[in-house]
């Protein structure tokens, strides 16, 4: 599915993704355009038929959970800060806009009206 995902961002409104692989946790963290998209793209085939594989595999098996949680969060309202980093996480999936003398408190860039 991530391969597809990548494969068709554009028609699908899927934005980008992380991965963290742990001794004891898997995490996905995902960034979609719209709360629209990603609902869209749950209730298609290919995502429900790994959906209806995946629980054919873990069924009631109590050493495999799984959670989501989704949030809608409204342009303007968020910061990511990076400082001697890569494009990662939020950065990847939104446009940068670069810290300047006029911005280089939170307090200044999170009241900008040019965030």
């Amino acid at each position: 599915m991530v391969r597809e995902l990548y494969s068709n961002r554009e028609e699908l409104g899927f934005m980008s993704m992380e991965s963290f692989f742990g001794l004891r946790t898997t995490v996905m963290i995902q960034y979609w355009r719209s709360t629209e998209d990603l609902l869209a793209y749950a209730k298609g085939s290919n995502h429900l038929k790994a959906w209806k594989n995946f629980n054919q595999k873990v069924g009631d098996n109590p050493a495999v959970g799984i959670y989501h949680e989704t949030y809608v969060v409204k342009q303007g309202n968020y910061e990511s800060v990076y400082g001697n980093m890569p494009q990662y996480g939020l950065a990847q999936a939104m446009p940068r806009i670069p810290i300047n003398p006029e911005k280089r408190s939170a307090r200044k860039r999170l009241t900008s009206s040019t965030k």
